[in-house]
């Protein structure tokens, strides 16, 4: 049986050169959880989108506002927890950016990706901020059982 991975929470100033350095936390959990190359890549570009939200929208690019950036994987899924200091906005009231009207429109592909790669994807609010909440649903493998 293998030994669980625990979850990890990476802070960081708002700042879009840290999604790099994120992404080698995240790289790593992805290769340990089952996961294909494509879906890992899928999940990566749903997730740096998430963190580049949060940067941009959240905390409005201000450095000296932190994100945090949690990895919990579970024996079930893959949970990512996205937080920032912004008071976030109802996920359901972007508009589909595929629909005819809005394909000249910025905004809402981010969004729009991570809902068609994740399982889940929600936002909580708190009076600190907003935590974006991404779930990915994964097979256990025998060896890990």
């Amino acid at each position: 049986m293998a030994t669980p991975l625990l979850p990890v929470t990476l802070t960081c100033n708002t700042d879009l050169r840290f999604i790099d350095l994120i992404q080698v936390v995240g790289a790593e959990f992805l290769k340990h959880l089952s996961f294909t190359q494509e879906d890992g890549e899928q999940l990566w570009l749903a997730i740096q989108e998430g963190i580049a939200n949060a940067m941009r929208h959240g905390n409005k690019l201000d450095q000296s506002k932190p994100v945090r950036v949690t990895f919990i994987p579970k024996t079930d899924r893959f949970e990512i927890q996205i937080s920032d200091q912004g008071k976030g906005i109802d996920l359901d009231t972007i508009p589909n950016p595929n629909l005819p009207e809005n394909l000249m429109k910025p905004g809402g592909r981010g969004v729009f990706f991570m809902k068609a790669v994740m399982d889940e994807v929600r936002l909580d609010r708190s009076p600190e901020g907003s935590t974006l909440v991404l779930i990915k649903a994964r097979k256990v493998r025998e060896a890990e059982a």
